[in-house]
């Protein structure tokens, strides 16, 4: 059986401040979203979607290694609603796109019951006004979206870190695992 090929997404949810981001280098490729790179520039790829995102990364580029991934217009739609995508659904197509079959997703607190579910590390900051933000209608559709995407590649494993004590959404697909944050923390540092 051949060994897998480890994707870590880092999405920009509130949980993901738990993990020194450093820990993850040479752990698998590392494909990060929209404005990561303004307080860790080590990912291998930093995904957006967003004109002003796109924008802003544009005029800091090069990103010390980083490449940057902005997909065409047409691929930052989700293919069942046609509603805007996120960079995160974005960044695990490329990652399996480019083979990668173990995905580790950190940051994706939509995945998270109440008020913990809408946080976001760049709140109020540049490009993340508060016209920019998801509500709790936003999540319900990028969870429903969400599940669509992982039951549609059944030969990837999707495995999204959570805090420890959190309430989490269920999706119904087999390839999707929830694992907690100490576990994670712990697989890291073995």
């Amino acid at each position: 059986m051949a060994e897998s090929k480890v994707g870590i997404i880092i999405g920009n949810g509130l949980s993901r401040k738990a993990i020194n981001l450093d820990d993850l280098l040479d752990k698998g490729t590392i494909f990060g979203c929209n404005a990561l790179y303004r307080d860790w520039n080590k990912a291998d790829y930093l995904v957006a979607i967003d004109e002003r995102m796109i924008d802003e990364i544009q005029t800091r580029l090069p990103l010390r290694g980083t490449q940057a991934i902005f997909p065409p217009e047409e691929e930052r739609y989700e293919e069942t609603t046609g509603r805007r995508n996120n960079a995160g659904m974005v960044a695990m197509r490329e990652a399996i796109k480019q083979g990668h079959d173990m995905l580790y997703c950190l940051g994706f607190d939509f995945l998270l019951g109440g008020k913990d579910s809408l946080g976001n590390v760049y709140k109020d900051s540049k490009n993340y006004e508060p016209h920019t933000q998801s509500n709790m209608n936003d999540n319900y559709n990028r969870m429903k979206y969400l599940e669509w995407f992982v039951c549609q590649n059944k030969d990837v494993n999707f495995i999204f870190v959570v805090p420890d004590d959190a309430e989490t959404k269920s999706c119904e697909c087999e390839n999707i695992i929830g694992m907690k944050m100490s576990t994670f923390l712990n697989k890291l540092n073995n």
